[in-house]
């Protein structure tokens, strides 16, 4: 009990760091967070990606222009063609993936006993999944109307398709941690760095951003 709970204040004091960070460089200017963006993707391809993949394989090289480059590229293209005519809508993947990973962590601590996927992610349950859905659509119901893009548009305006919306969200963020899952697996490693207390390291923090990312600019150009 007091090993969970020792983990539990280390996970919550790095959330708040990051919180205050990222949202402090946000607010300060649209470089400054593209800046920071780079500095993780740089960050995380020196001294996480090269644990996970071998880059000495030109196969493996190509493979990381599609992950980790392209999703961290697309948060960078989001900050600059969106800053400062649709601000809500480039963070938009950050609320999106630590709403999921928030609710799913909380609730499947309490009660997470019918597990999706041992084999690869132990520590997921089907009922901190239903917690990531709830949490999800309580970050839809109130940021949505905010982004210019979207609050007009059917998810946002019937609540029946935002259910629909934060579930397709939680799926989404869901398959970033799975996917990182099963390369750590690969490589027997539990985290995939250790800069992050109570979370391990770069990806770890940011797999599910990253994949909402790319669904967040893909959904840009269609509505666009």
């Amino acid at each position: 009990m007091k090993t969970q709970l020792i983990e539990v204040g280390k996970r919550s004091l790095t959330g708040i760091v990051l919180l205050i960070s990222f949202g402090g460089a946000y607010l300060h200017s649209p470089l400054l967070f593209i800046a920071a963006l780079a500095s993780l993707l740089f960050i995380t391809l020196y001294w996480e990606w090269s644990r996970l993949v071998n880059l000495t394989k030109p196969s493996r090289l190509a493979f990381t222009l599609l992950y980790p480059i392209t999703p961290f590229v697309s948060l960078m293209w989001l900050t600059y063609q969106f800053y400062s005519t649709d601000f809500y809508l480039p963070i938009f993947p950050f609320f999106a993936a630590w709403s999921a990973d928030t609710g799913g962590y909380i609730v499947g601590k309490l009660c997470g006993t019918h597990k999706m996927c041992p084999s690869i992610s132990p520590g997921k349950s089907w009922e901190g999944f239903i917690g990531s859905v709830v949490s999800v659509f309580a970050m839809c119901w109130y940021l949505l109307p905010k982004i210019v893009l979207l609050r007009s548009s059917i998810m946002a305006t019937n609540l029946v398709v935002m259910v629909i919306f934060a579930l397709a969200i939680t799926a989404i963020a869901f398959l970033g941690g799975l996917f990182l899952s099963v390369l750590k697996r690969k490589e027997g490693l539990k985290d995939a760095g250790s800069l992050l207390p109570g979370h391990g390291g770069i990806l770890d923090r940011f797999d599910g951003v990253l994949f909402v990312g790319i669904m967040t600019v893909i959904l840009t150009l269609v509505i666009k």
